[in-house]
């Protein structure tokens, strides 16, 4: 009986010690193709790139919701002849199903210089085993300005 007992726990332990696999890295590989659909303005191609339900949330708006609304706004929000922006990752983590991605952005002016800026978050998630963007939400790192006849210390 004690020999049984200590082979139990043998095998518990030595289960425990046994590594687990290393965590799938981030799909860098759709992030990029993200960037480069997002420059080449094809809409319809980045939308393909978000699950059926997936769900934009930019500043200052409501919520856009599902891949034709987000084909429409990225054609009317991202014209051809519109500034070009660069992205930048600056985490990145793979929680099972979920991924999650945060970076920023700079747009450009024709000259090269530095119109604006902010940051982003991005939820993936694995659908069919393809990893698609669920929920996208960024913001500009201007402070809000507030109307010229609003006194300095009035709340925004």
């Amino acid at each position: 009986m004690i020999r049984t007992m200590a082979m139990i726990v043998l095998g518990m332990l030595s289960a425990g010690c046994m590594q687990s696999p290393a965590p799938e890295p981030f799909p860098q590989d759709v992030a990029d193709a993200w960037v480069g659909r997002f420059a080449a303005h094809d809409a319809a191609g980045l939308a393909a790139l978000y699950t059926g339900d997936a769900q934009l949330l930019p500043p200052d708006m409501e919520v856009i919701s599902g891949r034709a609304a987000i084909q429409e706004f990225t054609a009317k929000n991202n014209p051809p002849d519109g500034p070009a922006f660069e992205f930048a990752t600056i985490e990145t983590q793979v929680l099972g199903e979920y991924a999650h991605r945060q970076g920023s952005f700079t747009v450009k002016g024709p000259d090269g210089a530095t119109l604006d800026s902010g940051k982003f978050i991005e939820l993936w998630k694995k659908v069919n085993g393809k990893w698609l963007i669920h929920r996208d939400i960024w913001n500009r790192n201007a402070p809000a300005t507030l109307p010229a006849d609003t006194p300095p210390d009035a709340p925004s």
